[in-house]
């Protein structure tokens, strides 16, 4: 199992993590401990929006392109934070 583990916000933190399992080839969504997503990557581009944060809110965008071996990029408040394989 592959993760990529990132935080959101300034004052009130949020964990995100996104794992991947190359032999199910299933994308789970990670926030403070609860999965808010799963879903099984057919090869086509995958676009999931959600919302971080209480008082403090922010808009996290994962991109995944790929099937064997994605191509993930994610995006908090529209900014680029970085892009994984």
């Amino acid at each position: 199992m592959q993760h990529i583990k990132f935080t959101v916000g300034e004052k009130e933190l949020h964990t995100v993590i996104v794992d991947y399992d190359m032999f199910s080839s299933k994308i789970s969504i990670i926030v403070d401990d609860g999965v808010i997503n799963t879903t099984v990557l057919t090869g086509k581009p995958i676009n999931l929006e959600f919302n971080v944060g209480n008082s403090e809110k922010h808009r996290v965008r994962i991109g995944i392109r790929g099937k064997t071996i994605p191509v993930i990029s994610v995006f908090i408040d529209d900014n680029l934070i970085g892009t994984f394989r």
